[in-house]
Parts: structure tokens; sequence; C-alpha cells
């Protein structure tokens, strides 16, 4: 997707950008949509001035007529002859000229003008000149090639139908006219059944195969943003194109799905090349669709002017109506085209022409992150939107990619994000389209949007480092905490033991001492007796002893037998650690321990449940702690008490996150995510 269409030689590329940079070559293109546009126009104007019959089919003609050249011109300003842009232009030249002939046919025959059965000849067949490339287009697109070398001869058997089929729209024996049918002088081939056959089956044959190719593509293609908006109209028109061909002629139901439909394929490749870029349209060709679109506006602005004008008044001399019409439109044009310039440029450029917006948007997408170390999750985001850029990325200082939309750019503006003097990171923005520099207004923007993401950028990496401070804390504090309670109860707690042991047996042992020396030989005894449940009781305030005794594992088993002693009647507790853990760091094992505690200690006091499951599991990276009940579920609102807080405060602490979740009289589930 998005190929080269083929190596250039390098004479015909400079020449390519000699017209290119003098703007010839593009204000030469612009000339057939002009002509299109205003073939239709002129197409539809004869019509209205003639009683005709049916004018579905001009429906059809209008809407491919200006539509269909001016995708095509937007392709082929950046690519001199690529095959798709050549078709469009062909597939629209052909329907205007069908709405012009048409118009042309049936004004001459109802005003006895010269011309008009041949009008109505080609009327007959210059559609297909367009139509028949228009079905042909998904087989070819974006590049102009085929999927794969298997599909040549689908489209040699495509271009063969379509042949014969324009030789036989040529040479039938009826001529058709916005309704009107009559014998053709000029053909012979039988309408029915035979052309009319022929065309079911090529048509057929050119929608399903062009949807077929397109749909093997965008399988295999690497973007497939690029091409669904194509491929959603392509379907779109095939199965219009189905239904016109399949379903009876009365309702024309197949032709109003037409009317719908067929635009929708040039509308979305449009879409395609200003959004994603599919053909890699330089962006210097806005002014150029702004009077495209100024200019076709203006076109149905002056008939539908005249035509009202003209009923409203009933001038008789004809004189009035286009003058009138003339000074409306005149007066129309220069809103018109500001308008249609300040919608074509924010289609391009997204809100570099207000900044104040853009930094709103910014802005609000900043304040709504509730968790500071992701202040900068959807910035890049929001700066791409903002200024239609293909790629953004916000890199810290280290070069580390904070946020990215569209990769990291290697090329395109980078801008330091400086706070205080200090270099907080960089911002990266590659430019719409390649060898493409953006404009003062452009960077203009993205300066002021650079320091609001700079102080961002500050924000996120203090509220990093408080975070990391503040794990390293928890740390620290619990394995000095496990380190004093081993040394309490081994080292401090034994000796107090044994002396106070040394103590009874003296004075159990001792003959002939004083009472004075016995009495005070037992009150030592009990200071140390003191002293020695003073220290088992530090020990266990400093960590549960069922950890160190236990692990983590045999400590949630011990609290579940607990609770059940305790609680008679209450709830059936189980613990499942379906793998054996890891050796833990002496934090993690605390918080979880005590997470689960709080947790088991809720579903008893609130939850009614029967059953209580607790489940520790190492996943995602870290220790996952599941504590869930079959009890009534959270209550509504939901207040969060003095246990939740510590729960969550626990897990937080430690870089951890904890979800609460519950369903009506499904229970509640408690899970902590802690890292190891």
């Amino acid at each position: 997707m998005g190929r080269d269409p083929g190596p250039i030689p390098l004479r015909a590329r400079m020449s390519n950008d000699v017209l290119m940079r003098s703007g010839v070559w593009p204000r030469g293109l612009w000339a057939i949509p002009v002509l299109c546009g205003a073939a239709v126009v002129a197409g539809v104007a004869l019509t209205a001035a003639a009683p005709v019959l049916d004018t579905t089919y001009l429906v059809l003609d209008a809407v491919a007529g200006l539509t269909c050249p001016a995708v095509g011109v937007l392709i082929l300003s950046r690519w001199r002859r690529h095959l798709v842009g050549l078709l469009f232009c062909l597939s629209g030249a052909g329907l205007a000229l069908q709405a012009l002939s048409g118009g042309y046919a049936a004004y001459a025959e109802s005003h006895g003008l010269p011309g008009a059965l041949a009008a109505a000849w080609v009327t007959n067949w210059v559609f297909f000149t367009g139509f028949g490339p228009l079905l042909l287009l998904p087989m070819l697109l974006p590049d102009g090639r085929l999927p794969s070398p298997c599909w040549r001869p689908v489209l040699v058997a495509a271009v063969a139908g379509m042949t014969v089929l324009q030789v036989m729209l040529m040479l039938r024996d009826r001529i058709w006219v916005w309704g009107r049918e009559v014998p053709s002088s000029f053909g012979f081939v039988p309408t029915k059944p035979v052309v009319e056959l022929t065309f079911g089956v090529v048509a057929l044959g050119l929608a399903a195969s062009g949807m077929a190719a397109l749909a093997a593509r965008v399988t295999r293609s690497d973007d497939r943003r690029r091409l669904l908006p194509v491929f959603a109209a392509v379907v779109a028109v095939g199965l219009a194109v189905a239904a016109d061909t399949l379903l009876p002629p009365d309702p024309p139901v197949g032709v109003w799905l037409l009317a719908v439909a067929l635009p929708l394929f040039p509308a979305a490749t449009a879409v395609s090349i200003f959004r994603y870029r599919l053909f890699d349209i330089e962006v210097l060709i806005r002014r150029t669709v702004v009077y495209a679109l100024v200019t076709v506006t203006l076109l149905g602005a002056y008939l539908v002017t005249v035509a009202t004008i003209g009923t409203l008044l009933r001038a008789g001399s004809g004189m009035f109506e286009p003058l009138a019409a003339t000074a409306v439109v005149a007066v129309a044009f220069a809103p018109a085209r500001d308008a249609a310039q300040r919608a074509v440029g924010r289609l391009l450029f997204g809100n570099r022409g207000d900044p104040a917006a853009a930094l709103s948007l910014l802005g609000q997408r900043l304040e709504s992150s509730a968790d500071p170390t992701r202040l900068l999750e959807r910035a890049a985001e929001t700066v791409a939107h903002t200024l239609r850029l293909p790629a953004v990325a916000v890199l810290a200082a280290d070069g580390t990619p904070v946020c990215a939309e569209g990769g990291v750019p290697g090329d395109g503006v980078r801008l330091p994000l400086v706070v205080g003097g200090r270099v907080e990171g960089e911002l990266r923005a590659a430019p719409r389209s390649p060898g493409e520099v953006l404009s003062a207004a452009d960077l203009a923007v993205l300066d002021d949007l650079a320091r609001q993401l700079a102080v961002a950028l500050a924000a996120v990496r203090l509220a990093r480092e408080v975070q990391t401070s503040r794990e390293r804390l928890v740390i620290a504090r619990e394995e000095e905490r496990r380190r004093l309670r081993r040394d309490l109860h081994d080292g401090l707690g034994p000796g107090l033991a044994a002396i106070g042991v040394r103590l009874d047996v003296i004075e159990a042992t001792a003959a002939g001492v004083s009472p004075a020396v016995r009495s005070s030989l037992s009150e030592v005894g009990q200071l140390v007796r003191g002293l020695v449940g003073d220290v088992r009781r530090i020990v266990h305030d400093l960590r549960p002893p069922a950890l160190d005794e236990l692990g983590l594992a045999g400590a949630l088993e011990d609290l579940a037998l607990e609770t059940e002693e305790t609680a008679q009647g209450g709830p059936a507790v189980r613990v499942r650690v379906p793998e054996p853990l890891p050796e833990l760091g002496a934090a993690v094992e605390v918080a979880a321990y005590r997470i689960a505690q709080e947790a088991l200690a809720n579903a008893l006091r609130h939850a009614q449940a029967r059953t209580v499951e607790i489940v520790a599991r190492i996943e995602r990276g870290g220790l996952v702690l599941r504590v869930r009940d079959d009890g009534r579920g959270l209550p509504e609102p939901l207040v969060e008490g003095v246990g939740s807080g510590s729960m969550r405060e626990r897990a937080v602490e430690l870089g951890g996150v904890l979800y609460r979740t519950s369903a009506s009289g499904a229970g509640t589930t408690v899970e902590a995510v802690l890292p190891l």
C-alpha cells in the first residue's frame, strides 16, 4: 500500500518537478474538473428546460461528473501519469458527457434544433466510457497495479468485456434518453435480451472482481486504515450495481441505491487522501481545492438562483434572471471562498490557525488524567489530531518515548521541552508529507503546545520520582522490620528468656540466702519475664509471624483456618495458590497479607457470604491477590471506609493497583496487583 507507482527516469522527474514548482501542470489539470462541471451544469440546465420522463440517471451523471474528476486531479497533481488518477478523470468525463448529450438531445427535440438524434445516440454509449472505468478502479487501487500477478487474467477479461459491451451499446437497436425510448437508425444489435444481458454480466463481474481484489489487498495491508474507507464505499457500489442489475426496473430501487452509493467511492478516496495520505498528496494543493469547491458551489448557486427568480417574477424576457443571479453569486463569492478556505484548512492543517483552540484541547486532555504518572498518555495523539500531523512523539530527557502517535518521527521538527532551565525532554513532529517543511504558523502552535507539554512532562517526572521514593521507603521499612523481628526473635528474646531461667535456678538452688536477697531475685525474674513478653509483642507487631514461619501461602491458609475457628457459622474460606510462589520481598508479603486480612474481615462483617475464596498467583509481572465472596455485593452508593482506603494505600505505595468490583447478588471481588 502506498507504493511508488514505478521508477521514473531522472529527466522525467526533473521535468515534473519544474512543472510542479511553476504551478503550470496543476493549474492545467484543474481544467478537467472545471470542464466536467460545466458539462454537468449545462446538461442539467438543458434538461430542466425540456419535458422529460425520468431524470434519475441524470443525478448519477451529476454526482459522478463533479466528484470523480476532482479526485482524479488530486492524484495527478502528485503523480502525473498515475493510472488511478487517469481512470477517475475518465469516469467523470464519460458521465458528465452523458449529462450534456442527454440534456441537449431532450432540449433539441422539444425545440426543433438539429443534432437531437445524434446526441441521443451518444448518450446511450458515452456513459459506459465513464461507468466502466469506475467499476474497474477498485482492482487497481491504490497504486495503479494489480494485487498480484494472478489477477492479470481477470483484468484482461474485464477489459475485453468492457470493450465488447461498449461496441454493443454503440450498435444497439434502441435509443433511450431520460425515460423515452425510440428505435435507433445507427444500430442493429437487439437491446433485449442481448445488450441487457451482456451489460448485467459485465457490470456484475466488474463489481465482484473489484470487491474481491480490494478485499485481498486490505487483508495483506500493513496499514488497513488507509484502505478501509475506500473498501466500504466499493462494497456499497457493488451492492448497488447488483440491485440495479437484478431487481425489476419499477420501482427503480437499484438506481436510487446507485445515486447514493456512487459518490461514496470518490468521496472515500478523498477522505483517504486527506486523512491517511493514500497517494502521498502534497498539502500545497489546498488553494486549488478551495477554488474548485467554490466554483462547484457557485455554479450550483447560479442555477438555483436563476430558477428561483424566474419562478417568482415570471419574467418574460429571460434577461433579468441571469443578471440577478450573477449579482447574487458575485456578492456570495467572498464569503463562500472564506468558508471553504477555513473548512479545507481545518481538514488539512487542523487548528493551527486557532492556537487557543489547540491549547484548550490539550489542556482538557491533560486535565482529564487522574493519575499524575499518566498525564501525557494521550498528549501526542492530541497534538497530532490538532495539527493533522502523521506522527508526533514526546520523549523524556533520556530519549525514552513517553507517548507517541504514529511512531517516533525520525525527521521533521524537534522542539526541546524546557522548564526552569532544565531540559525535560523533546517534542518530535513529522511533516504532513515527505519533503514538506512545516510553516511558521505550524511552528508557532507547536511552540505554544511545547510549553504546556514541558510543564506536564516535569510533573510526570516528579510524580514518578515521588512514587519511586515512596516504594523504596516502604520496601526499606519492611525489610528493616523483618531484620529487627529476626534479631529480636532469635537474639534478644531468647537471651532474656535464658536470664529468667537462670534466675529461677539460682533462686531455687541457693541455700542460706537471706529473705531480702531471695525477694530481689524474685523481682528481677518477674522483670525479665515482663521484658520477654514485651519483646514478643514488639516482634508480633513488627511483622505477622506466620509470614516468616510459613511463607505467604501458608500464612494465608493459617488466616483462613483462624477465621473459620473464630467465626462460628460463618462462611467457608478457601485458599488457592495454583503454583508455588517465588521468594517475595518483605513489603510485598506484608501488603498482600494485610489486604487479604482486611478483605476477609469486610466479607465477614458486611457480605453475608457463604463462601470466600482467596487466590494468589504470579501473573502480569507481579503478584495478583484476589479475594472473592458470593455475598450481596457492594452497597450503592459506594463510600470507601477506613479499611478499604488502607487496602488501596498499601497497594499504591508499592506501585500497584487495587480493584473492587461487584454485581448485585453476585458477590464482591477485591483484586490487588503488586509489582515484584
